[in-house]
């Protein structure tokens, strides 16, 4: 019998109902405060739909995520440091206390209460913030726990009277460093898992005689003239060092007559059966979700600009600068220039500001449909 992959483990102790857990938090969110920004917060969300939002978060997330944590650590055979694991159910409990309070307070106006919850609130994502993890076990551990502490956060955020609440830049600047934080662990997972799978070739040489042999696969006489022939047998989806899949390259051909003309068809289905790899333990863990839980986040501190800034732009026609935005801060990936990021601001819907390290600073501005101008006189345009 051979063994299992990862995603298979996962699968087959019923982690696919866990994983409805973070799509039904996925969703909760998204439905209590689709439309809402905190960038530009003139009004406040209904007291009702928000209190109905976290009673379904809470009975979801009580099935529960360390269920999860504990589960991926089990199929990984990795030990979560014990100290970090303490940690989580301590800040967790301040998110419970925190979910609690400011039930109480969109119940009853118990000021008190949202104190109490506004601080527990912080408490439980503040421990995730310094945590500094990097193995990949552990970031898959953790990762519920972020996604658990940073909604009871966000909720607490939206439930505060907008005479009391804080200026929006503090807000934006809290919401925001926890978008960077849960991409950041989405990311590293993505890669590790998107490294953890690999597609290679299996090849051997076989002695030749230099002239057509009547009958053929015969070896040649000994001390007669040969020559040395590569064979590629074909190609294998690999996963951490388990074969899982593979493909021939021969289909019979004669090994002396090379190449078989099958080596292509081998190589393409053995990177697609890597692809589908990648994209199933990935599903497996949860991460697509995850991802619609960082899109829901990154939406309470979107900055509405007159074009969408997310995404491949062309400079000079030549696609190139890749643009990313979290609340009005602008990231732009120059790798394609071999250029270090450059980062900056959105001004307003009209307006950003951007310096490259390499360069300068530059202003610009927006301007419908695709173009971003800017202040040296050159163009993007999105692709």
């Amino acid at each position: 019998m051979t063994e299992q992959t990862f995603a298979e483990k996962i699968s087959g102790n019923g982690a696919l109902q866990l994983i409805g857990v973070i799509a039904n938090c996925s969703g909760i969110i998204s439905s209590a405060l689709g439309i809402y920004s905190f960038f530009e917060s003139e009004g406040q969300p209904d007291n009702s739909t928000i209190l109905s939002a976290i009673d379904r978060l809470q009975q979801t997330l009580d099935t529960d995520f360390a269920q999860l944590g504990d589960l991926i650590q089990q199929q990984t055979q990795i030990i979560v440091d014990t100290v970090n694991r303490d940690g989580m159910a301590l800040a967790l409990s301040s998110s419970d206390v925190a979910t609690d309070r400011i039930q109480a307070f969109l119940g009853n106006g118990d000021k008190d209460a949202l104190e109490t919850a506004e601080a527990e609130s912080i408490r439980g994502v503040q421990f995730f913030n310094e945590l500094g993890l990097s193995s990949y076990a552990d970031l898959l551990f953790f990762l519920p726990g972020l996604v658990k502490a940073g909604s009871i956060r966000i909720f607490v955020l939206a439930s505060e009277p907008l005479a009391v609440r804080e200026p929006s830049k503090v807000i934006v600047d809290d919401i925001s460093s926890m978008v960077n934080l849960l991409s950041n662990m989405i990311d590293t997972i993505k890669s590790t898992v998107d490294a953890a799978h690999t597609v290679n070739e299996k090849s051997h040489i076989v002695r030749c005689p230099v002239h057509p042999q009547i009958r053929e696969n015969a070896e040649p006489p000994v001390g007669a003239p040969f020559r040395n022939v590569t064979v590629i047998d074909g190609y294998y989806h690999e996963e951490r060092g388990q074969i899982l899949a593979f493909f021939d390259a021969q289909q019979g051909a004669n090994p002396c007559e090379q190449p078989s003309g099958y080596e292509g068809e081998a190589l393409a289905a053995a990177q697609q059966a890597r692809a589908q790899g990648v994209t199933d333990e990935l599903a497996f863990i949860g991460i697509p979700y995850f991802e619609q839980i960082l899109q829901s986040w990154r939406n309470l501190v979107a900055v509405p600009t007159l074009i969408d800034l997310n995404g491949t732009w062309k400079s000079g026609g030549v696609p190139g600068p890749v643009i990313s935005v979290t609340g009005p801060s602008i990231a732009v990936d120059m790798s394609a220039y071999k250029r270090p990021m450059a980062s900056g601001t959105i001004v307003d819907k009209s307006d950003i500001t951007v310096t490259f390290p390499d360069d300068h600073t530059y202003t610009a501005k927006l301007q419908l449909p695709n173009v971003i101008l800017w202040s040296n006189h050159s163009a993007w345009t999105k692709v």
